[in-house]
């Protein structure tokens, strides 16, 4: 398989595919009208996000694609030896940056709790499907060089 950085591409894309695909659980099927209603949108804002959808989806893959190229580097870092082991690493970083990072949103910008709980939420299964798939496809967390 073609790698860059150490990391098998298909693997990659396919975890980045899939977190991509959590996301539209999350907020384009499952937690729409509470998410939307947490946001506090108006229907200006609505209308305008209609209106941009390409572009959202693109940059949302981005996103996405990003993060499942660093869960990948991490992972191969880190040098787990099992499926759990890749699990238990992607909660760690998951509960270290991206649940702080978030709560910045809570504390100072007045966000609401659940708003917080719904985007931490999104956040540890994206994490955990893309360590799944990643270590699925390519064993990556079992092959570091740093191990």
């Amino acid at each position: 398989m073609p790698r860059i950085f150490g990391l098998n591409i298909i693997a990659v894309l396919v975890s980045a595919i899939a977190l991509f695909f959590v996301g539209f659980l999350f907020y384009g099927l499952f937690f729409t009208d509470l998410w939307v209603g947490l946001q506090g949108f108006t229907d200006a804002q609505m209308l305008a996000a209609d209106e941009n959808m390409a572009a959202g989806m693109l940059h949302g893959f981005l996103i996405s694609l990003v993060t499942a190229i660093f869960i990948g580097l991490a992972l191969e870092r880190f040098g787990s030896d099992s499926m759990m082991s890749s699990i238990k690493s992607v909660v760690l970083l998951w509960a270290g940056f991206a649940v702080t990072t978030l709560a910045y949103g809570f504390v100072y910008a007045m966000q609401p709790f659940m708003l917080f709980v719904l985007d931490a939420s999104h956040l540890l299964v994206g994490f955990i499907v893309v360590a799944v798939v990643q270590t699925l496809l390519d064993g990556v967390a079992v092959k570091s060089e740093y191990a």
